[in-house]
């Protein structure tokens, strides 16, 4: 039985004995929940809803409630009465920190004070408010009108059956999924009152659940309690999955989020791996820039997945071994960044990363005179000298330098003479140390190898730069010379080609999301994406992890994707949003993701 209690085995009697009610007396017959003996459900109170709500939706962007306080004017007494029974069904399942019961109560007053309808929040009916069955997502608040309209078109269609075909259907579990499916596809959203409604009509079948992905995450993590490969239906598959569950647990009324022992499997998140250690003694150690042998790429590149990944390592251990830097490039959340720290873990050396910035000169990189309390300047490191040698101990240190994108600063003026020490030339810098000798920074000779003092720095043979370049972002910032092009290897890092449900699964796994439920509207998505703008898993990752407790795509498509597409003209942004609305069923308010564009790009959000 998927019936729910909290700490009782009849708490929620009153939700299930009004589903009955409704059931009983107004899917069966035409009475009404609220108001005993008054014919509520009728033919005609359902046409007149029909037309004002269902046939004249409202465009604006008022809210859901002064929408339909316009929509209802001029009804009768009789129509009021269904919206607010209507709602009333809406507001059975939310429990109390989804929708407070004040809330519920205080929207179905405030409709029945439009007309000057009996109404009473004491009546015992709305004891059935209080607490709720389950959690709703977000939408299911902000959508309210296509949860609503959900309701509304799967009851009238059930009402036009006969009253014997209503009795079948409302007994058997596959026949009233089916027919409201069919139902819910017609709408073409993934309304959760699909859920809430198989719920409360067969509770002893239908979970107590909500979410979609949540029901898709369940079945994924207890995939080996289906016996029945032939079952394709989720709630079929729950059904399977409850019964085997009882069997372990024979005392215990089975709650997928309830008993830990249960929740934990398809709830808990995988620890992400700790990072290595690097190794910490080398400047006591000369880096091995030869070819690697890894036993394994997966293991090394833990975390990342990449198309041709043995062809991308075989490029990057040819450029490092042939004495290249390197520039890693691709679209925006290819994995560059995370990859160029792979490369040092690789290598076993320690690294320090930083983001390029337009406003680099070779003060932030190379260095300068910085005045210290009683205003005597002395000779301050910049971020490349920093790599090669510890001033506290004047030692040689071989950090290599990762810098995030590159691009994004006037590299001929921010690296400045650390071009003629990367061809082999030895520089004398305008500034002098401590004991007024010049500041000199070198390539390791044969000689004197790694030697330093107070104002030399060596920078070893085995040093080098990795760094990241967005494609994206190439043309609109700055250029770099042949100059220093050709003291690097540019290592392209890739979209994949063949984006498939099987390769998303694939990202997944690596990512310790293996039970995420919405593997094929992720690849359609990502699918779609990419036919605008060019953008890697990382994003895909985001979109991913917003959603995979709830079904909020809206919410992860503003926050993830759409910035990615500044510079796209806005009919672009919004052939976007419709095509996306029309090949899934996730959106459930494009209007809200048209609005976002407008104020975001339009109105001055970027220029």
């Amino acid at each position: 039985m998927a019936i729910f209690y909290e700490n009782h085995t009849d708490d929620r009697q009153k939700i299930y004995d009004v589903a009955e009610k409704w059931k009983d007396e107004c899917l069966l017959d035409g009475k009404s929940i609220i108001w005993d003996g008054e014919n509520i459900w009728t033919e005609q109170n359902m046409n007149r809803f029909r037309a004002i709500f269902i046939e004249n939706p409202d465009a604006s962007g008022d809210s859901f409630d002064s929408k339909l306080k316009k929509q209802l004017e001029n009804e009768s007494e009789s129509v009021y009465k269904f919206a607010i029974e209507l709602l009333y069904i809406y507001y059975m399942f939310p429990y109390r920190k989804s929708v407070s019961f004040k809330t519920k109560i205080e929207k179905l007053e405030m409709i029945a004070s439009w007309k000057g309808v009996e109404f009473d929040r004491s009546w015992k009916v709305f004891g059935a408010l209080k607490d709720g069955l389950g959690a709703t997502g977000t939408f299911y608040n902000t959508s309210k009108y296509f949860e609503v309209s959900f309701l509304f078109l799967v009851v009238e269609k059930l009402k036009g059956f006969s009253l014997d075909i209503r009795k079948d259907i409302l007994h058997n579990p596959k026949q009233l999924k089916r027919h409201a499916d069919e139902i819910r596809q017609r709408l073409g959203k993934r309304v959760q009152a699909l859920h809430i409604f198989l719920h409360l009509l067969l509770p002893d079948y239908f979970e107590s659940i909500a979410s979609w992905g949540h029901k898709e995450k369940i079945v994924k993590a207890y995939s080996n309690y289906i016996t029945d490969s032939s079952v394709e239906d989720t709630d079929e598959k729950l059904l399977m999955i409850r019964e085997k569950l009882q069997e372990h647990y024979p005392d215990e009324q089975i709650n997928f989020y309830r008993m830990p022992e249960i929740a934990k499997v398809w709830q808990e998140e995988k620890p992400t791996p700790e990072p290595k250690i690097r190794n910490k003694e080398m400047d006591e150690k000369k880096i091995n820039t030869s070819r690697v042998n890894f036993d394994s790429v997966e293991n090394k590149l833990e975390g990342l997945v990449f198309e041709n990944v043995e062809l991308l390592l075989d490029q990057v251990m040819t450029a490092i071994q042939n004495g290249k830097h390197i520039i890693l490039t691709g679209p925006p959340g290819t994995g560059k960044s995370k990859l160029a720290s792979k490369i040092c873990d690789m290598y076993r050396v320690e690294s320090t990363m930083v983001t390029a910035s337009s406003n680099w000169s070779t003060y932030e990189t190379i260095g300068g005179y910085l005045p210290d309390k009683e205003g005597n300047l002395h000779f301050n490191e910049g971020i490349f000298l920093k790599c090669v040698k510890d001033t506290n101990t004047n030692k040689p240190t071989n950090k290599w330098l990762i810098i995030d994108e590159i691009n994004r600063a006037d590299i001929d003026k921010a690296f400045g003479s650390l071009f003629s020490v990367l061809t082999g030339d030895e520089v004398a810098l305008p500034f002098e140390s401590e004991d007024g000798s010049s500041i000199i920074i070198k390539p390791e000779g044969k000689e004197d190898g790694l030697e330093t003092n107070g104002h030399t720095y060596v920078i070893p043979n085995d040093w080098r730069i990795i760094a990241t370049m967005n494609t994206v972002d190439k043309a609109s910032l700055y250029e770099m010379s042949y100059a220093f092009m050709r003291r690097f290897a540019f290592i392209p890092v890739t979209i994949p080609k063949n984006i498939t449900s099987d390769l998303i699964q694939q990202y997944l796994n690596v990512w310790n999301m293996d039970t995420y439920p919405h593997v094929d509207t992720l690849t359609i998505i990502w699918k779609l994406i990419n036919n605008y703008r060019n953008i890697g898993p990382a994003i895909v990752s985001d979109i991913a992890k917003h959603t995979q407790f709830n079904d909020d795509f809206t919410s992860a498509i503003i926050l993830y994707v759409l910035p990615q597409f500044e510079g796209l003209p806005l009919y672009k942004m919004n052939e976007f949003i419709t095509k996306i609305d029309e090949q899934t069923d996730i959106i459930m308010d494009k209007e809200y993701l048209h609005d976002f564009v407008s104020d975001f790009f339009e109105a001055g959000g970027l220029e």
